[in-house]
Order: structure tokens, then sequence, then C-alpha cells
């Protein structure tokens, strides 16, 4: 064999073996630049090694090659419905009350919820309180469209869901007073027009005073004094976006995070008597439980 011949099918081997030298490129649209979205950016660019990551903000052209549009909150998303979209979108950091008051999130896109999965909150209550068989859910009429997945949670977890709505102009303390009568945990729903700061003081107070425990609806709410909550970090997110781009993502769908951490209220926990493992050791457990068939 010529020692031509020879270069050509080693120059083809290795070719072969090379990785492609053009990857593909993400544009993440960033509201404004942050210590969020820089560590969201920084793990992804990590968990993606063979893709080309870049940060853009709105009123930048996307990069041309740009294979994927990732988008962070609602802001980014609105202004990404005003342009061509040519790439398929990945909308992130949107809660599930607003997915379901935007009617316009188009055929084209998948979106990762920012709040934690009813299934995942479910389970944690259930580690927390073992004992604890009847799961309390307060809700708004207008947000009443979630209860089926908290029922779907609650009936998997071999658990009893009570669910109040509150009709609007309806009186919140005597609505909440029913759900904690007939129940052992709260669980907090992603209705902000029930879960903000005004009414946060009444919630824990009146569930406080005859021994219930809030769990949820998210990390802001447990300085304030909710007992534990499962949710996804930046790291989380951004292992939850690869995890989406590696499996493939259905347009026009919607989903959880994969990854996610614990963080719960130590000295709620002590005050009401309720022995509490680490977070790390929380968030292991729920995840292995996840995993089993």
């Amino acid at each position: 064999m010529s020692r031509q011949l020879l270069c050509l099918l080693g120059g083809l081997l290795l070719a072969m073996l090379m990785p492609h030298a053009k990857a593909d490129q993400i544009a993440v649209l960033v509201p404004t630049q942050s210590s969020l979205t820089q560590a969201f950016i920084s793990e992804l660019t990590r968990a993606l090694p063979g893709q080309r990551v870049t940060s853009v903000d709105p009123d930048q052209q996307l990069p041309a090659d740009t294979s994927l549009v990732i988008t962070m909150g609602r802001s980014t998303l609105v202004y990404r419905q005003q342009q061509p979209a040519t790439q398929p979108t990945l909308a992130t950091y949107i809660t599930l009350e607003t997915l379901q008051a935007d009617e316009q999130l188009g055929s084209n896109a998948h979106t990762l919820l920012a709040n934690p999965a009813p299934t995942r909150q479910v389970a944690l209550a259930k580690l927390l309180m073992p004992g604890a068989s009847r799961l309390g859910v307060l809700i708004s009429q207008q947000r009443q469209t979630q209860l089926p997945d908290w029922q779907n949670a609650a009936t998997q977890a071999d658990r009893t869901l009570h669910a109040v709505v509150i009709p609007t102009g309806a009186s919140l303390t005597r609505r909440l007073g029913e759900v904690i009568l007939d129940s052992d945990i709260l669980l907090g729903t992603d209705d902000s027009s029930i879960y903000n700061a005004d009414n946060l003081k009444t919630i824990l107070l009146t569930s406080y005073s005859r021994n219930k425990v809030l769990i949820g609806p998210s990390a802001p709410f447990i300085d304030a004094g909710s007992l534990s909550t499962t949710y996804s970090s930046p790291q989380d997110m951004a292992r939850s976006v690869a995890y989406l781009i590696e499996q493939g993502m259905p347009a026009g769908a919607a989903s959880y995070p994969r990854y996610f951490s614990v963080l719960s209220n130590a000295q709620v926990a002590r005050s009401l008597g309720i022995p509490l493992p680490d977070d790390a050791t929380l968030a292991r457990r729920l995840a292995e439980l996840e995993q089993e068939p």
C-alpha cells in the first residue's frame, strides 16, 4: 500500500474519531446580568461540553447559527414571542400560574416550570411526617385547574387530599380554617392571590396555632416560616435544561425540573417537635424514590 493511501486512510480515521468541529449554538436570552443568570449559564456550559452557549440581551441580535433559544423568565419569553421564531424555544423560569394565564406560548416552545412538582412536594411531606395522611390544599377559583395534579400526587402517595377553593371575594381566613381543620399538613400552591406577603402571616399563624405545618410553596417562604420545600437552584435548572436538550423536549408541552434541592426551616421543626433530617439527605432520598419503579 502506498504511503499516500496510508496517509489518506489515517486522515479519514482521525476525522471519524474526532468530535465535530462545529457545535450547536444555544442562545440564552437573559433579562439582566446577575449572579443567578451567570450561575445558570456557567452550569449549562459545563453540562453541555459539546455545544456553544451564548448569553444574549433582548436588544441584541441572535447569533446567525443559533439552533435553540432559551429564555429566562417571562419578560424574555414575551420578547421572544414578538420575534420571528424559526428556531425552537425552551422557556425557563416560568411559573405554572403564568403558564395558565398566557395563551401565546406557541407550539414551537417547551416550558420548564419553576415550580416544585406536586408529586415531589407530597413525597417530601410524607418523608417529614409519615403519619400524616390528610393533605390540605387551599387554592383560588382562578387556579383550581391545578387541582388534578395535586390529587394525582396524593393518590400516588396513598394520601387523602382535602382541597378548599376560595371563590373571588371570599374570606381567606374562613376557608383557611376549613382546610386546616380537615388536614394534617397544608401544601402551598402556585397561587399568588393566596400565597403573598399580605396573607402569609395569617396563613402561618393560623396553621401553627393548630400545630399544622406548611410545605412550600417555594424557597422564599422558608425564612418566613414554612417548614420545608423542594426547589431548583440555578445549577439544578441548568442541569434540567441540559437533560431536556439531550433527551428531547416535546414542543408545546411543559415539564418540571428533573434536578432539585431541598430547603428547610430547622427552627420551625424544633418548635413543633418534628425530627428534621438535613436538606441534602432529604434531597437524596427524594431522588431515590423518584428512580424507584
